[in-house]
Order: structure tokens, then sequence, then C-alpha cells
């Protein structure tokens, strides 16, 4: 018998657990016809009624609903009045005034009522200045105990199992070779963050280049371009060298044109720039790209006066 009651709990929390997460889900998405659909079914009725997190996520449909600035439809409006009639949903008094208000419902008024009566009695923490303690308290009375409460929303939008197989999410690698390349340079400078594919713009301010020979094509171009390695200082996100693993298809007429304008836009702001070629680039392995590493981007480069904190830099320079 003891058994059946704990299969029965396991069942409840698992439907809970289900809803919670299906709750959330629509929520994230504002689809509030399917959020009500979800919630106004008996059995999820009851299990949002009997739950306090499943009635305050009820409540937050309400509050988002009656917040937004986008026009509301009454028939919402209604079924979360309904709902909240029927215990399901848990939200302040002001939201519920709000929407007794806005449906001239006068069941919904009076229970705003009664909630902001409730409200008021409740006890509110108050500030005390330590002046105004009195020698006479003990310590522990003067101590304000504070419950924090963090909200924490899943948002899942659309299901994670069918966007892998359909291969909506992909590997912020582009090859095999740079996957072998970033765990090389991540065991050559293990000082440093490795960073795959990683925009332009991000490490370097366009708009403040004022080479000359830097057209607005070349300009545009540094807005869309990424970099297939970054290094940057952990901490401080600072960019200490930049890399590029060229291939045949470097040689086509276009890539050559891109890598140009890529090249002055490096060699416009002095960061250490690599470009790097395998004869056969789908055959390094990770020991020879740190060979490499070693041997041809080591000598040229010198993170010393770059790896630093900045606030100890903000206390040596004037600002």
């Amino acid at each position: 018998m003891r058994s059946d009651s704990n299969d029965d709990e396991t069942v409840g929390e698992t439907v809970r657990t289900t809803l919670a997460g299906k709750l959330q889900g629509l929520l994230a998405k504002r689809d509030h016809m399917r959020f009500l659909d979800a919630l106004e079914g008996q059995r999820n009725r009851d299990t949002v009624r009997r739950d306090a997190f499943l009635r305050a996520l009820a409540g937050e449909g309400l509050c988002l609903i009656m917040t937004t600035k986008e026009p509301r439809e009454r028939s919402l409006l209604e079924r979360y009045a309904a709902l909240f009639l029927d215990g399901v949903v848990q939200v302040p008094a002001e939201i519920l005034e709000r929407l007794a208000n806005t449906l001239d419902l006068s069941p919904l008024r009076k229970a705003a009522d009664d909630l902001h009566a409730q409200e008021a009695t409740q006890p509110k923490l108050k500030g005390v200045s330590p002046n105004t303690i009195s020698s006479s308290v003990s310590p522990t009375e003067s101590v304000v105990h504070v419950r924090r409460v963090v909200q924490i929303m899943q948002m899942i939008l659309g299901d994670a199992i069918s966007s892998n197989t359909m291969g909506v999410l992909r590997s912020v690698f582009r090859s095999q070779q740079e996957r072998t390349f970033l765990r090389a340079l991540s065991l050559r400078f293990p000082g440093l963050l490795a960073l795959p594919n990683y925009p332009l713009d991000q490490i370097v301010d366009l708009d403040k280049i004022l080479d000359e020979k830097i057209d607005g094509d070349t300009r545009r171009y540094g807005r869309h371009c990424r970099l297939d390695a970054v290094l940057v200082i952990p901490d401080e996100g600072d960019p200490v060298a930049a890399f590029e693993l060229d291939s045949g298809l470097h040689d086509l007429p276009d890539a050559r044109r891109r890598d140009r304008m890529k090249d002055t836009l490096i060699g416009a702001v002095g960061l250490p720039f690599f470009r790097l070629r395998a004869e056969h680039p789908e055959s390094m392995s990770v020991d020879e790209w740190y060979a490499l590493l070693s041997d041809e981007v080591m000598p040229h480069l010198d993170p010393g006066p770059r790896i630093r904190c900045r606030q100890v830099a903000y206390r040596l320079i004037p600002v």
C-alpha cells in the first residue's frame, strides 16, 4: 500500500514538472492562447491549484498581458479572470485591480480589495539606522533577516531534440582543421583564452580607424567577416593575436580579395596577425600544430606587455 502511495507521488511530480516546463516555454513565447489552454484542462487545473509555484507562474502570464502596451484581447482577459476565481492564478492586488477595472467585474473588485487588505497587514522590512539602535538591544535582535527570492525562467523555443536532428544547431568549428588548431592553441598558450570563428568588429572598432587606405567596401566587409581564431586575455578580454587558416580555396580571386581587405584592417590596428597554411590541413595533428606555433608564431609574439590587469593599468596611466 505504501508502494502505491509512493508511485502516485512520483507520477504527480512528473506531471507537475512536465506542466511547469510547458508553461514556461509558452510564456517565453508570449503564447497566451496555448498557455491558457494548458491551464484550463481539469487535470492540469487541479495540479496548479495545489502548487504555489504553478499558481505564481499562471499569475506571471496575467502580469505580462496586463503590463504590455499592445492591445489586449478581452477574451483572453476573461479566461484569466475565470482561472483566478477558480483558484488557479496568483497575482498581486494591483494587477488584479487593473483586470477588474478592465472587465468591470464586481467579484474581481472584491477579491482585489481583499488582497489589498491582506497585503496591508503583512509585515514590511524597514531599514534601521545604526545610531537608532539602543545599547540595550541584543545583537541578535538588531539583525534583519532577509530572504532572497530568485525567479529562474527556462526558455526553450522549439523542441531541442528536433532541432538537433534537423541540423539547426551546428558546431562553432567549420572544419576538423579548426578544431585541431584551437586545441593546440589552447595548449600552447594556456594563460590566454582561444576563441574560434570570432567576429572582427568585436575586437576592432572599425569606426575609429582613420587609415586612408581603408575604403567603404573594406569597412563594410569588416563588419561581417570572422577570424578563424583569436587569442584574448581571459579576465580583460583584450585581443593579443589573430589567426587565419589558409587553404587552396584562398587562392581563388574572390577569396584573395577578401583576404587583402582583412589584412588591411588588422594591419591598421597593429594587432599581430598570423596566416598559417598546412600542406595537408585535414591530416594535421594537435602535436604538429603545437610545434608550428612554437617555431613560427612564438618568436614573433610577445604577449608579456599585453598580459596585465586593466585595473592596474588605469592606476598607472592618467585618464
